[in-house]
């Protein structure tokens, strides 16, 4: 009983309404542990495995260790990749299979919001490691829209020193499908 309460607490596990039977909210989807900047696992993430099921992406529930407007997918992973924790550079993308497919490329300095618009704590957090941030989102009418968010956010703060750039994709490309079609080089150029 214990056990069950906690997996639904931390999101793993739902209860159907007025019964006693559970059933995992991560079915059928690949899992993504979600760490925060110290390396401690706070929640998960899944993507469905079949593109027709939606969401296409589905995160933990807020608890009190997991606030997803405050993490970033993959910072953690970055800042491993680096001894003093100063990132040259940080491009933010819209998902988890955006950083994955750049980490596969050698891009290790990419992270994600979690299904949420860029904020000025993410961009507040990403100043204390790099002085530069790349916005990529995907190219499509809201990837255009996510960037002015971005840009707004980044205006709001007074943050000197900060180099913001957006990198802006063809219609129809995201940063997995664009790296996997020009590569490493090509992309960063």
């Amino acid at each position: 009983k214990k056990l069950h309460q906690d997996l639904i607490h931390c999101g793993m596990l739902i209860q159907k309404e007025g019964t006693h039977q559970y059933y995992d909210r991560y079915r059928n989807r690949i899992m993504f542990p979600i760490y925060d900047v110290r390396g401690r696992v706070v929640g998960f993430g899944g993507r469905v495995l079949d593109d027709n099921d939606k969401p296409k992406y589905l995160n933990s529930p807020e608890t009190s260790i997991f606030k997803k407007n405050r993490e970033l997918y993959g910072l953690h992973q970055a800042l491993q990749q680096v001894n003093n924790h100063q990132l040259p550079s940080v491009i933010i993308v819209e998902g988890y299979m955006d950083v994955v497919a750049l980490a596969q490329h050698g891009i290790h300095y990419a992270v994600a919001t979690l299904g949420t618009a860029t904020n000025t704590h993410h961009i507040k957090l990403l100043s204390r490691y790099t002085h530069q941030m790349i916005f990529c989102f995907d190219g499509d009418d809201a990837g255009s829209n996510a960037a002015w968010r971005a840009l707004t956010q980044c205006l709001t703060l007074n943050l000197d020193g900060l180099d913001i750039r957006f990198l802006f994709l063809p219609d129809g490309e995201d940063p997995d499908s664009l790296v996997r079609q020009i590569g490493k080089v090509h992309f960063e150029q």
